[in-house]
């Protein structure tokens, strides 16, 4: 009886251990799950809440479309999130369904020896029988191992009542928890199917947005001639800066006796100072803040298709992001402001020298910056200009070059 005892005992706890370990393992993806639910629908509200601006304007813009592509893609990756939960709680429903019938299959084994117990006990029952089953034995030592083993006998009936009880109790709390689980898959189902009609009324949107903007060809092509040239203009800037600083690099090399080392026109010296913060900013690359508070990118980096008009390519020397009115734009990382230039039908830009590296803040309608002022991380350097007449659209214009070389701002800036 003893061996059965200990044996149906390790099962249980061996059991008990492999649920706890596997739950634990199914809550680490539930909070990513959860995280990444919590991100989308941070995105969906902020990107609502940006539509809503729009709506303001009765004209339909490029980035109003944008806008509204950001947001099913947010609600797409929510949908999926909450399609990867069900599937979770479906393997934790099955996981407890399956601890269940090992509960129940221990509960009935326990029952069953403690009946056999009973049976035994009821045969034995005479104080008299106990008696001699001790003074029958043939020697002093045996007489005591049965007396040991009565009295032994007796503990572990009334260890197997309370091994009974825990069991049972067990059971009813894992009954409990999988009615828990499976009224929350009921509830995510439940999101999925309001989340996948949000999502159908957003792309009926999409395609009525598309259809306006297609009928605005000749409108759109000029807007892009104008983003060229304001392009353009940056770029030029960005080159007067480098030269500027190649030029000093060359004077200073005359100055001191050393022109016979050649000095490229496009690279310039750094002093110890400059070498630091140019170093500490190549290495923070995937980490800075954004120029934003809050904002979401509706135009990326490099050459690709244009959202509406056919077989026209797009190339964005940096990324373009859609924030509120009003919004605050601030510096990436400390620096030295190069310049502050006014671009006609871009407003103003500020382009800022991190040591070899450049970064460009254009849009804005408010500069508290001049040339020559050394700013920090998070530093406040303007604020964003909102086109009343063009879906009341704030978008900040970011750019970030390696002396003469674009970088995708994508990559720099934090995923956080």
């Amino acid at each position: 009886m003893a061996f059965i005892f200990r044996n149906s005992s390790r099962r249980l706890i061996l059991s008990m251990i492999l649920a706890v370990v596997t739950m634990s393992a199914f809550s680490q993806s539930r909070e990513e799950m959860e995280q990444k639910k919590k991100k989308a629908r941070e995105e969906i509200e902020y990107t609502s809440k940006l539509l809503d601006q729009t709506k303001q304007s009765k004209q339909t813009s490029v980035s109003k479309l944008m806008i509204l592509k950001k947001q099913i893609r947010s609600r797409t990756e929510l949908i999926n999130n909450i399609n990867n939960e069900i599937n979770l709680t479906s393997a934790e429903i099955d996981i407890k369904k399956e601890e269940i019938s090992k509960l129940e299959a221990e509960l009935k084994m326990l029952k069953d020896e403690y009946a056999r117990m009973i049976y035994y006990a009821y045969k034995n029952r005479s104080s008299y029988d106990r008696w001699m089953f001790i003074l029958s034995s043939k020697d002093f030592n045996q007489a005591y191992r049965r007396l040991k083993y009565l009295q032994q006998y007796s503990q572990y009936r009334k260890k197997q009542v309370t091994l009974i009880q825990e069991t049972q109790q067990d059971l009813n709390n894992q009954l409990t928890t999988l009615e828990q689980k499976i009224n929350e898959k009921k509830d995510l189902a439940g999101q999925k199917e309001s989340e996948k009609g949000k999502l159908a009324f957003e792309q009926t949107e999409q395609s009525k947005v598309v259809d306006k903007l297609k009928l605005k060809e000749k409108e759109l092509k000029s807007e892009l001639k104008e983003k060229e040239r304001i392009a353009q203009k940056i770029q030029n800037a960005i080159d007067d800066i480098i030269a500027e600083e190649a030029h000093k690099t060359a004077a200073a090399a005359k100055k001191s006796n050393t022109t016979n080392k050649t000095v490229s026109s496009t690279a310039f010296t750094l002093t110890p100072e400059d070498k630091i913060i140019s170093n500490n900013f190549g290495n923070n690359k995937g980490r800075f803040p954004w120029p934003t508070e809050r904002g979401i990118i509706i135009n990326s980096f490099g050459e690709h298709p244009h959202p509406v008009l056919p077989g026209i390519k797009v190339n964005n020397n940096g990324v373009d992001i859609n924030t509120t009115e009003g919004s605050k734009v601030r510096a990436v990382f400390e620096g030295e402001v190069r310049s502050v230039i006014t671009i006609q039908g871009a407003n103003q830009a500020v382009i800022i020298r991190h040591g070899n590296y450049l970064t460009v803040y254009q849009n804005l309608r408010e500069v508290l910056v001049k040339k020559g002022d050394k700013v920090k991380a998070k530093q406040v350097i303007g604020t964003v200009y909102t086109d009343y007449n063009d879906n009341n659209k704030s978008v900040v214009h970011f750019e970030i070059w390696n002396e003469t070389r674009k970088e995708n701002p994508e990559n720099w800036l934090s995923k956080n």
